[in-house]
């Protein structure tokens, strides 16, 4: 019995973690399966410790040598499980940080602590742990974790995102590292975008520190900022003046706008003046802040970090 807890709890915190990292990447259209998969692994985490409980207590008692590191570890994960909860129900900080963000914090963190566990701890499948029993118990927490899921999506439907985020009036200027807004000539851009076509569109900025905001942005449209192509470019590469850049396929281009106000007023510091990217569709992270320059390239679009390093 304990083994089969340990497997399955093993199960679940590995598909809770997927499809967290997963969360983070996919914009609209896709978030939303990702989210309801995250959430009903991480309720069916929380159902498992009503068997994983008496495990940990037998452990405690042989007096193991690993036993601080293990009690670590599941503090780490009930400290992990109650921010996402905490998250779900609407609670969006937590004193400087967000809540969705000290969750992540947590869950990055207890991914060395969960491998040196089971490495310390291995437990392998056997045979015997197909029974009948065995398969009823594992859909009955399924189910159970759906229930909850739908449940808590019940609570804040209207306000929060297809990802799970919240809903602010106006972006709010967060990083992702290191995002200090860099001193810029305002004239950067002006004079080039002034030959353009204005354009406006009106999108949600879903940030993966956990808020989202539909606003609207206008600008030009970086297909006319390019121009035509030259022959073989697979890509365009958008940079900001503190390093950081994204990369983007060349059929994404015509979606993509270099806007300088937001709701009809001028960009501030903390929101990319003179200009930023607006990749409607995509998280925050896509939407390059105090662009720079804006470059085709032969290298294909996945030719960078799935996430930020910088």
């Amino acid at each position: 019995m304990a083994r089969r807890t340990n497997l399955t709890l093993l199960a679940a915190l590995t598909a809770s973690f997927v499809t967290g990292v997963l969360a983070l990447w996919v914009g609209e259209g896709r978030a939303l399966a990702v989210a309801w998969v995250h959430g009903a692994a991480g309720i069916a985490v929380i159902l498992l410790v009503r068997w994983k409980a008496p495990v940990i207590r037998r452990g405690l008692r042989r007096q193991r040598a690993d036993a601080p590191a293990a009690v670590l570890t599941a503090v780490i994960a009930v400290a992990m499980l109650a921010t996402g909860l905490a998250h779900t129900l609407g609670a969006a900080t937590f004193g400087p940080l967000t809540v969705l963000g000290l969750h992540l914090t947590l869950a990055i963190a207890l991914v060395p602590l969960v491998v040196w566990h089971v490495a310390h701890r291995p437990q392998l499948p056997a045979r015997g742990d197909l029974t009948r029993a065995s398969f009823l118990r594992l859909a009955g927490i399924g189910v159970l974790a759906l229930a909850g899921k739908a449940s808590l999506e019940g609570t804040l439907a209207d306000s929060r995102a297809d990802s799970g985020s919240l809903r602010r009036a106006d972006p709010v200027p967060t990083s992702w590292l290191n995002d200090d807004p860099p001193g810029i000539d305002p004239a950067l851009w002006r004079e080039r975008m002034a030959v353009f076509p204005r354009r406006e569109v009106t999108c949600a900025l879903d940030c993966t520190s956990g808020w989202y905001s539909v606003n609207r942005w206008s600008g030009v449209a970086v297909s006319d900022l390019l121009g035509p192509l030259p022959a073989g470019t697979r890509s365009v590469v958008v940079h900001s003046a503190t390093g950081y850049s994204r990369r983007f396929a060349v059929e994404d281009v015509g979606s993509l706008l270099l806007a300088d106000t937001l709701d009809g007023e001028p960009l501030g510091a903390g929101n990319g003046a003179p200009a930023r990217l607006v990749a409607p569709g995509r998280r925050g992270f896509w939407w390059v802040k105090w662009v720079t320059r804006i470059e085709p390239s032969s290298r294909p679009a996945w030719w960078q970090p799935p996430f930020p390093l910088d």
